[in-house]
């Protein structure tokens, strides 16, 4: 099967035999589920994530006064982070995130269900769709995240570019 790429231009598609439209809006409801998904998606469990909690829980236990308790949470949260990232009913956060704005033809946008969030990433994934769009939407719904990110870049080039210079 090839993997398809959704036009993001167009704001609809086909998938499964169902018609899913991207929308702008979100009602209160759905706001709360996108909530809960802006850390998640922000900062989420990467590689450096780990490495950089594992060195804050190593500081704050060879501190001159240690605090086990806070190297404990921190460690707890990487714990948790790695086991939920194996669990097969977890969802990704992008999917869900781009469940709250893509909705399925005849579905209420002011109502949020969690059964159906899950049929709507089985359709997707049925129809084999890209993941790096829905990587791509996802980010583009957090309020910030491209001028945040637009920033960063920004500021990394000046700074090569100064090293450049020298």
């Amino acid at each position: 099967m090839e993997v398809k790429t959704i036009d993001p231009t167009k704001r609809e598609f086909t998938a499964n035999g169902n018609k899913y439209f991207i929308t702008e809006k979100i009602s209160i409801l759905r706001y709360k589920q996108y909530e809960k998904l802006v850390p998640v998606l922000t900062f989420g469990l990467s590689f450096s994530t780990i490495y950089s909690n594992l060195g804050k829980a190593f500081a704050l236990l060879n501190k001159p006064n240690p605090e086990p308790l806070n190297a404990g949470i921190i460690l707890h949260n990487i714990m948790k982070g790695i086991k939920d990232a194996d669990d097969p009913s977890r969802l990704n956060p992008s999917l869900m995130m781009c469940a709250l704005v893509i909705l399925r033809e005849g579905e209420d946008p002011t109502k949020f269900d969690e059964s159906l969030m899950r049929e709507k990433i089985n359709d997707w994934t049925e129809e084999g769709l890209d993941m790096m769009g829905f990587i791509a939407l996802s980010r583009s719904c957090i309020q910030g995240f491209n001028e945040t990110l637009i920033e960063s870049i920004q500021k990394t080039l000046e700074s090569l570019s100064f090293e450049v210079k020298e």
